[in-house]
């Protein structure tokens, strides 16, 4: 059912204020399903709802106040850098068209690419990794789990993140618990065990590549500095909204993570930035790199927005999927000693080091290829 609700606080919002509020409402209620429309002119937010309830109309004022709130520092700006493709996109029909013929549901967020799309992921990995070698990184493997008892709590990410988490749960090892387990399981009496039957393992599925990199560097000096990349599985619970490709909740992930002095970390993260806006004019994407901040969840997220879009410690690549609409499919982050503090990777006197990542989202590159150039394989430009 559609519902319609006035919120004074969405009244004469600023625009990246309305378009980070979905981001946050997706978390807000379970019986939301989805944001039809906002006015910020009148304060109307239009959800696609379960059911009206009032427990529903408290907790979207909630959020969508202290959403508003979290920007009012964070002004707009002008995109750093742009590349205008040279013809018109075939937009969201080419990009349906494929997921329709070349991808399978498996689930919430879960996609099997099949053939022609599978191939041409890999190869645009295969582009990413030439960036890669181009600034020197070593290429490594890393598990798609993380512990969550040192650099998690240490830097606070539940608290800021939380709301992406996937956590993992196992089976304890007890015979009378398993035995149980197993004849309800035998006789389908069990459609998810209960979660008193189970014991958390300590683990969460990684949200992003790099934090397995810091804990590998625990106690290690980087005097020269560092240049590292892998390819991994990420997973973000994104709520109610999902979309093949441009929103999953698994997902393919490309990083180099740099370590090192300031100068080093920056000079490296340049470097990236710059060979991913060539690959970008390459492909003939419309294309632009802005300042950008990272999805917080809503409590925490006002004065960390404002640090983030004031000192520029996050830029994002956005790719046009059509005339309207975009995609994050790049990010360049600086850390500081944010993880190098509490891993305590050091220059060799004892100091901490610098870090910084880039992520390349391997699915976004291909929905937004496939935006521009069709659902023809023959016509792709790789």
């Amino acid at each position: 059912m559609r519902l319609a609700l006035h919120c004074p606080s969405a009244a004469d919002a600023s625009p990246m204020a309305v378009a980070g509020l979905p981001a946050d409402l997706a978390f807000c209620h379970p019986d939301i399903r989805g944001v039809i429309g906002i006015d910020p002119v009148s304060g109307q937010v239009e959800l696609e709802v379960v059911a009206d309830t009032e427990d529903l109309r408290r907790q979207v004022a909630g959020v969508v106040a202290l959403s508003i709130r979290s920007y009012r520092f964070v002004g707009e700006q002008a995109p750093l850098w742009r590349h205008e493709a040279l013809a018109r996109y075939t937009g969201r029909t080419a990009l349906d068209e494929l997921i329709a013929r070349h991808t399978i549901e498996l689930g919430p967020g879960q996609y099997a690419l099949v053939g022609p799309v599978a191939r041409l992921r890999m190869a645009i990995d295969e582009r990413l990794r030439r960036i890669a070698d181009a600034v020197a990184a070593e290429p490594w493997h890393l598990p798609s789990i993380e512990q969550t008892a040192d650099l998690i709590p240490a830097t606070g990410y539940l608290s800021s993140h939380g709301q992406y988490v996937t956590f993992g749960y196992r089976l304890p090892c007890h015979f009378a618990q398993l035995q149980r387990f197993a004849v309800a399981a035998r006789e389908q009496r069990l459609e998810r065990p209960e979660l008193a039957d189970l014991e958390p393992t300590g683990f969460i599925l990684e949200p992003f590549v790099c934090h397995n990199v810091y804990r590998a560097l625990r106690g290690t000096a980087v005097a020269d500095g560092r240049t590292i990349t892998a390819l991994g599985t990420c997973y973000r619970h994104e709520g109610f909204r999902f979309e093949p490709l441009l929103r999953q909740w698994e997902f393919s992930m490309r990083e180099v993570v740099l370590v090192g002095a300031p100068g080093y970390v920056t000079e490296q993260r340049a470097r990236c930035v710059a060979l991913t806006q060539e690959l970008a004019r390459d492909l003939d994407l419309d294309a632009r790199l802005e300042i950008a901040t990272d999805p917080f969840f809503v409590s925490e997220a006002a004065s960390k927005r404002t640090f983030q879009a004031m000192s520029s410690t996050k830029l994002e690549l956005k790719l046009a999927i059509d005339d309207t609409a975009s995609t994050a499919a790049a990010s360049f982050n600086l850390h500081g000693n944010q993880f190098t503090a509490p891993m305590a990777i050091h220059d060799g006197a004892g100091a901490p080091v610098e870090t910084a990542c880039v992520g390349w989202g391997l699915e976004r590159w291909l929905a937004a290829i496939v935006a521009r150039w069709g659902a023809d394989p023959a016509r792709w430009p790789l």
